[in-house]
């Protein structure tokens, strides 16, 4: 990971990287798969059409709205941003040059520690610096509470954008058996965050 890199592009977000995360028990491809949950599992969505020209400031507005009231913010309002080392366009270049291309290790992500600051844009200027969506307007995004309680995502659909957020995720049946799945198939660190994200299901009821 370009820590660098990631710093200053997240920065145009109006997010503050502390730190990169390794290891915390919670797998970052799995808050990825959010929206394969449904709402008997407690997901919560919010959704903006595509051609509604005030888009950005409504999905601002409604992720901030649902990560307040779900607790994604810590105390200092931090969180945990889910960081693709593909945004470094030399790591990206030789991931697309490799003949090695499936091995897991050019395609595990992390969480980046970050601090919400007082002037943010998520889905315009995030979205646009390609670390938070594919362009401005489309914003796509996976993030994670410090302590894993909550999952939010940003996603971009056929013709809208939206917010889901799945509280608990850990109790997810549908997260879980994708991490059943996916266990010994994945990096090392993943694979222990996976474990130990498994045996933390196991205390749901």
């Amino acid at each position: 990971m370009n820590e660098k890199l990631a710093a200053r592009l997240m920065l145009r977000a109006g997010l503050k990287l502390l730190d990169i995360r390794h290891r915390t028990g919670i797998p970052t491809f799995i808050a990825g798969m959010v929206t394969s949950c449904g709402p008997q599992e407690g997901r919560c969505d919010q959704v903006i059409n595509l051609d509604d020209p005030d888009r950005v400031a409504k999905f601002n507005a409604d992720w901030y709205a649902m990560a307040t009231d779900f607790g994604l913010f810590s105390a200092d309002r931090r969180f945990l941003v889910a960081l693709s080392p593909a945004i470094d366009p030399v790591f990206d270049q030789a991931r697309e040059e490799t003949d090695n291309w499936e091995d897991p290790a050019w395609w595990e992500s992390v969480w980046g520690l970050v601090e919400l600051l007082d002037d943010w844009d998520l889905a315009g200027a995030g979205a646009a610096s390609h670390v938070l969506g594919s362009g401005y307007g489309y914003p796509e995004f996976a993030m994670s509470a410090i302590d894993g309680s909550v999952f939010v995502a940003g996603t971009v659909w056929q013709d809208s954008i939206g917010i889901t957020v799945l509280p608990a995720p850990y109790c997810s049946p549908t997260l879980q058996d994708s991490a059943r799945k996916s266990l010994g198939s994945r990096t090392v660190s993943e694979n222990e965050d996976l474990a130990a994200w498994i045996v933390r299901g196991k205390d749901c009821t």
